[in-house]
């Protein structure tokens, strides 16, 4: 018969010795199936393919995506510093890329191009006029060159993001299934974006 300090033997050995072999095996199977890089490349290629697709069906010749990131702190209040770079990019084979150029680029120096697109979801500029209104002179290096922003949103309509597209040619207006085709893959974007920032 078992008796009491048997059983107050046996329920420390199991707290003490075999619980924390338990958990440590199970930790272990745990970081084995996850790996940071690998989810990283997986959700860097999800995002690609949806930029060739669009870039594929629109024959645009430029197509990125800049994300928010806090950039450091004011001095000496210690409140973040809003800024954007470009995380994503693919163009055409005559196209300059800008990725080099905007990286950690304050949302100051942009005032009008984000807060129209957060207000509006999208910008579209077609004029050489409208570019200079919006000081858009570094998005493109070819003058008429038409551009198209939108916002990227998360799940929770949160504004995390920024799609451009630019065309080499004049006036390139996006027709209305165009148009809707882009938005439904902004729509993709976010909804990726969204899951890899949260996991």
């Amino acid at each position: 018969m078992i008796t009491q300090q048997w059983v107050t033997i046996l329920v420390a050995l199991i707290t003490a010795v075999i619980g924390p072999m338990i958990v440590a095996w199970f930790r272990e199977k745990i970081a084995k199936k996850y790996d940071p890089l690998k989810e990283s490349i997986d959700n860097n290629n999800l995002i690609d393919q949806q930029l060739h697709n669009i870039m594929e069906i629109i024959e645009c010749d430029r197509i990125w995506i800049a994300q928010f990131h806090n950039g450091g702190h004011f001095y000496p209040t210690g409140k973040s510093i809003q800024k954007f770079s470009i995380f994503f990019e693919k163009t055409s084979p005559q196209t300059q890329s800008i990725t080099d150029t905007f990286h950690n680029i304050p949302v100051s120096l942009f005032p009008k191009l984000l807060s129209r697109v957060y207000k509006d979801g999208n910008l579209e500029i077609l004029t050489k006029t409208a570019t200079e209104e919006y000081n858009l002179h570094s998005f493109t290096d070819i003058p008429g060159e038409s551009l198209y922003f939108y916002a990227i949103d998360d799940l929770s309509g949160r504004f995390v993001g920024l799609l451009g597209i630019s065309f080499n040619k004049t006036n390139r207006r996006l027709n209305n299934e165009e148009s809707i085709f882009v938005r439904q893959k902004v729509g993709s974007i976010g909804t990726i974006l969204d899951s890899f920032l949260k996991k």
